[in-house]
């Protein structure tokens, strides 16, 4: 089962802001708005995975790191990190 991100209304309820005030807010505090703060972590989670080796095929790091399928983390994976995701996982031969 996939995990359910919370809305931007429900993260502004909390804060007991308006969904566009939080935003700002998140935004200066963290330098990205909250959606990319998301993927941002979802991406290092699943740079986690590939590093610790556990055999999981990419759509599996893709569900574990909480991405919708293999192609969303691929293409947010290779515009955050540089690379493709089994490159990452695959050290260069060339050292």
């Amino acid at each position: 089962m996939l995990p359910v991100s919370p809305s931007l209304g429900q993260l502004a309820a909390v804060a007991r802001l308006s969904p566009y005030h939080f935003a700002r807010q998140f935004k200066a505090a963290t330098g990205l708005p909250p959606h990319q703060y998301v993927i941002a972590r979802r991406v290092e989670r699943a740079k986690q995975i590939l590093q610790d080796g556990t055999g999981l095929s990419l759509a599996e790091v893709a569900a574990e790191a909480g991405f919708s399928d293999q192609s969303h983390f691929s293409h947010h994976f290779k515009r955050i990190v540089g690379v493709t995701p089994g490159q990452f996982r695959t050290p260069s031969r060339t050292a």
